[in-house]
């Protein structure tokens, strides 16, 4: 009787195709013989857009953590180069509380009704800081300093560009690192011996609690706004859900980054609490 050959595919059969392409007949009827078979087209067209569909769910995720990590460590960096930058200061001159500086609002108007700013206490500081950072630019009086919209956490805008030496800031208070930072000193506050330093990274723009984080600096140090010390600033300051035209929101989330590593507080905000949890599922 006639039996079906169900033997494997040999080796002698392969080679004689590569000598021989008019033996694919035979090769064909051996891939029958151990049951093999291809994918048809529609498979492979359905397993393509399944990795597809999967790739666009995860890999915009992915890439949103990678930023959210980069930004952390590139802020921690700043964080430590400007702190032993003005601990090197306070070894020339003292806490600031001593330098017996004047406040930047004098609390008077001029002649036209314009309040009039002392910048020296802005310039002072700024000077004895640089003195220990690596300054690629210091921005001159007139000129737009930071060409970028600044927006608030919730995304409002600001102000559509820096410009250097008008208003409440003297031109020296604003300058460059050599990796593309951009430092601003604010108002130098007398009642709390304070000044607000804002450190804005080189990429993504100006966008508080997102790219330009505040820090203070007092008798203590320079120390991040947002802290469980001043836990006011990170309830009323850092929530990208309220205060949506507010001008201070963002600026109470820069000790969430330092101290808890990330920026969680824009995806789980209402979950997140200094004493509770600190960081989404």
């Amino acid at each position: 009787s006639n039996t079906t050959d169900t033997s494997p595919c040999h080796y002698e059969e392969i080679a004689d195709f590569r000598r021989n392409p008019m033996t694919a007949f035979s090769l064909a009827h051996c891939g029958e013989r151990v049951g093999m078979r291809g994918f048809t087209l529609a498979e492979v067209l359905i397993t393509l857009g399944i990795i597809g569909v999967v790739a666009a769910l995860t890999i915009p995720t992915l890439m949103q953590k990678t930023d959210e990590k980069d930004i952390v460590s590139h802020l921690s960096k700043e964080y430590s180069v400007l702190s032993q930058a003005w601990k090197m200061v306070e070894l020339e001159k003292g806490t600031i509380d001593k330098w017996g500086l004047e406040k930047t609002d004098t609390g008077v108007n001029d002649e036209y009704g314009n309040r009039i700013y002392n910048h020296s206490a802005q310039s002072t500081i700024s000077e004895a800081l640089r003195k220990h950072l690596n300054v690629s630019k210091v921005c001159e009086t007139g000129q737009i300093c930071y060409d970028k919209p600044s927006y608030n956490l919730a995304g409002t805008k600001m102000r559509d560009a820096q410009m250097a030496g008008t208003g409440d800031s003297p031109a020296d208070a604003s300058f460059y690192l050599s990796d593309g930072t951009y430092i601003n000193l604010g108002w130098y506050n007398t009642s709390e011996e304070r000044i607000d330093v804002s450190v804005t990274l080189p990429k993504g723009g100006m966008v508080l609690g997102k790219t330009r984080f505040f820090f203070y600096i007092d008798k203590n140090g320079l120390l991040p706004e947002g802290s469980i010390k001043r836990i006011n600033e990170w309830n009323n300051n850092c929530n990208p859900n309220t205060n949506g035209t507010s001008v201070t929101n963002g600026r109470g989330c820069t000790a969430w980054v330092i101290y808890n590593k990330n920026l969680d507080y824009l995806h789980c905000r209402n979950e997140l609490s200094w004493n509770g949890k600190t960081k989404c599922d």
